[in-house]
């Protein structure tokens, strides 16, 4: 079933429409702001409604979007999205989704990894089956975030092999966990990781460059990998076992004994994957951006002759949630080429207490970036709030390093898809429905707020 079916099963538009023209009326009526800044909020707070109710697609969106930035304001801008190297990325995962799928490499890693992560007494047990699978492939996403440093590009990577390793199970529920699961550890825990997440690079570069704070790789490991890598990880695998698990009686077919060896086509894609995972763990030699490392995959795995697809197969996968990519990062640049996020930003922390204590503003920051984040992809929050956020704790004598860190653990922080382009990346892909995506990334983000965040600041507060 495409994404554009799982999107589209919402049976009453109109009370969503209406609410979405009234909260982009409400907009541009009561902004003091006036002028572009006030259109551009008021598209924002329109299609924000459409994506969050989901009367329409959300890819349906995302071409209303583009069409009003572009009769509101430019082509330029409307378009920009299709200039971001992220876009084309996803674009370019789809076609290594369909190929890896297509050679048989996901089926057999799936049953490669089974072999290894279910003990054979359990595997005619469904329920603990499952648990032992779900938390062997978060754990092994989390290790492949030391590898992989782009989150896209992992869950590219990721998502064939647990689909197929999904459909050993006959519950829907499994099957949905076994694919959710893993793919939220790695995008969760890479918040722990420094070269693992873009907008920990992203904010702490920008921090060293209007700062001159300079965090290391070590350093961010030891505060953050601990909670908000390896506990988070596990938190993660725990929601989505309460959310999701397969019935006492339902049906699993475990294979016994080991998989079968991988045959020329398998090996051949896995080589295509090893070659665009040395380039992407590479970057700091080349310093070329991970979407030329997704195109090198796609040239060699559908390459004639060498290859394991034939070109004129690359049609098949469903590009709709492109144009939904291509209205968030419209909205972004709006926002922040109107003056309006540069606004929002310092609004925000006028807010905060110049004397209170350290976990107490923080706290204050945190929640002031999840804020903005509901009216921008992720990465422009993250231009537009680290020089605002640098420059008050340069003035208010605070540390840097917390304060960068909570603000990358907020970026890392989602509830609804069109607030990350990871999340995009995940719609994409073959049985994911809006809904359980949305539930497992609110119940996620809302566990790591109330048992993880504050264990997180208190150790900011002991170590700086």
């Amino acid at each position: 079933m495409s994404v554009s079916e799982n999107l589209s099963r919402i049976r009453a538009p109109a009370p969503a429409l209406t609410i979405a023209l009234v909260a982009a009326a409400l907009a541009f009526v009561g902004s003091p702001l006036g002028g572009e800044a006030a259109t551009m909020l008021a598209i924002t707070l329109f299609c924000v409604a459409l994506w969050v109710l989901t009367p329409v697609p959300p890819a349906y969106t995302g071409v209303v979007c583009i069409g009003l930035v572009g009769a509101a304001f430019s082509t330029e801008l409307a378009l920009v999205g299709f200039q971001s190297p992220a876009t084309w990325l996803i674009g370019f995962g789809l076609l290594i989704g369909l190929a890896t799928r297509e050679s048989g490499l996901a089926a057999w890693a799936g049953r490669w990894l089974v072999a290894r992560a279910v003990p054979e007494r359990w595997r005619n047990d469904p329920r603990r089956a499952y648990g032992a699978l779900l938390l062997a492939l978060c754990l092994g996403a989390l290790a492949l975030a030391l590898l992989v440093p782009s989150t896209i590009v992992r869950v590219l990577v990721l998502a064939p092999v647990l689909y197929e390793t999904g459909e050993l199970f006959e519950d829907r529920e499994a099957r949905v966990g076994v694919f959710l699961g893993p793919l939220f550890a790695t995008f969760y825990g890479a918040s722990g990781i420094y070269t693992a997440a873009l907008p920990n690079v992203i904010i702490s570069g920008i921090a060293e460059s209007v700062g001159d704070l300079a965090i290391g790789w070590t350093e961010w490991a030891m505060v953050l990998f601990p909670v908000m890598g390896l506990a988070r990880t596990l938190l993660v695998a725990g929601v989505v076992f309460a959310l999701y698990r397969p019935a006492a009686d339902s049906g699993v077919e475990i294979p016994a004994g080991e998989p079968d060896r991988a045959g020329t086509s398998e090996k051949r894609m896995l080589a295509f994957l090893l070659a665009g995972t040395l380039f992407w763990t590479t970057d700091f030699l080349h310093g070329l951006h991970p979407v030329f490392g997704a195109v090198l995959v796609v040239v060699l795995a559908f390459l004639p002759t060498v290859g394991v697809i034939e070109f004129s197969r690359a049609g098949e996968p469903d590009y709709s949630i492109l144009f939904f990519l291509g209205g968030v990062f419209a909205i972004g640049e709006g926002l922040s080429r109107t003056g309006f996020a540069d606004l929002a930003a310092e609004a925000l922390f006028e807010a905060i207490p110049t004397d209170g204590s350290l976990v107490l503003v923080l706290a204050f920051v945190f929640g002031a970036t999840i804020l903005l984040n509901l009216l921008m992809e992720g990465l422009a929050v993250a231009s537009v709030l680290t020089p605002v956020l640098v420059s008050y704790a340069s003035g208010a004598g605070l540390p840097l390093e917390p304060v960068v860190m909570t603000e990358a653990l907020a970026l890392g922080t989602y509830f609804f898809p069109y607030q990350s382009a990871v999340l995009v990346a995940i719609l994409a892909q073959e049985g994911v429905e809006a809904g359980d995506l949305i539930r497992v990334t609110v119940a996620c983000s809302l566990a790591t707020i109330l048992l993880l965040l504050p264990i997180q600041f208190g150790l900011f507060s002991v170590l700086y």
